[in-house]
């Protein structure tokens, strides 16, 4: 996976993952960002609780504030308590690490990304899906 990396004063939609300040997150951390990412707004505690071999709650908020810090995550208080998110749209952020993957693994390639996800034998489709993939690949056609 791909993690967020905002550059100081930088576009954030142009600069959310960058190579070499993915390489210098822990594994935590990385593992803290794809929580986030996936649940959107979450809790210190909800990251412990998901958190395989989890550390302690202390060392858990000692990784936030590190990534708040970074600016790799926000945080709000409500209600007494602080809340996690990252400083983009989750979608945008998803978008933009399917991009730099494709374009690190697939020279740039969609079709090829598509092909090897696609080949996979464990894959099926819904009908709906199926729909909805052959639309994609008319409308790329034209």
């Amino acid at each position: 996976m791909f993690w967020l990396a905002i550059a100081p004063h930088a576009d954030i939609s142009t600069s959310m993952w960058d190579e070499k300040f993915e390489n210098s997150l822990s594994r935590r951390e990385r593992q803290v960002i794809e929580i986030v990412m996936r649940l959107c707004e979450v809790s210190a505690r909800e990251i412990e609780e998901e958190l395989s071999d989890a550390p302690t709650y202390s060392a858990v908020r000692s990784i936030l504030r590190l990534l708040v810090e970074k600016k790799l995550l926000v945080k709000k208080r409500v209600g007494g308590r602080d809340w996690f998110s990252l400083p983009v749209n989750a979608s945008k952020a998803r978008m933009n690490a399917l991009q730099s993957l494709v374009r690190r693994f697939f020279e740039n390639s969609a079709s090829d990304a598509a092909l090897a996800l696609l080949g996979q034998k464990n894959v099926k489709l819904s009908k709906v899906e199926a729909d909805k993939l052959m639309k994609l690949v008319e409308e790329a056609r034209k």
